[in-house]
């Protein structure tokens, strides 16, 4: 497990994903962003409401020219697998590496999903571990 100093302490990748989870399902993508991009030390993404014209069926899309993250609506503002699967190709393409494929876009967000149902089984208060950091 990868460990990182943020803020005060010293916090695992999966922490910091299960956050952001919890952030976006409360309608903070923005800080949710900005705080993965701190993690991975990489800029933070913006996010609008409205998709080119190319992809007006998918939920959401990167466009890695202007690093944003577009969405359809803003339904998908609190989907976290939507912003997390679009902020896996900000990442990729963050790292200058190979935007990844779709698989692996989906892995990292439902993967941060599903650590953050397993904090939420702990009954672990995410806001306060993040608050006392």
């Amino acid at each position: 497990m990868e460990t990182h100093k943020l803020s005060n302490g010293f916090i695992s990748e999966e922490i910091v994903r299960a956050y952001a989870t919890y952030l976006i399902v409360r309608g903070d993508a923005e800080k949710a962003l900005s705080m993965l991009s701190i993690y991975y030390r990489i800029i933070t993404p913006r996010i609008r409401i409205g998709l080119p014209k190319k992809h007006s069926k998918a939920l959401g899309c990167y466009d890695p020219v202007k690093k944003t993250i577009c969405l359809r609506s803003s339904e998908e503002y609190r989907n976290p697998f939507v912003i997390l699967h679009e902020y896996y190709h900000h990442l990729r393409n963050s790292r200058r590496e190979y935007l990844g494929n779709e698989k692996y876009a989906d892995r990292y967000a439902l993967k941060s999903i599903m650590y953050f149902k397993e904090l939420l089984r702990t009954s672990i208060r995410l806001d306060k571990v993040f608050n006392s950091l």
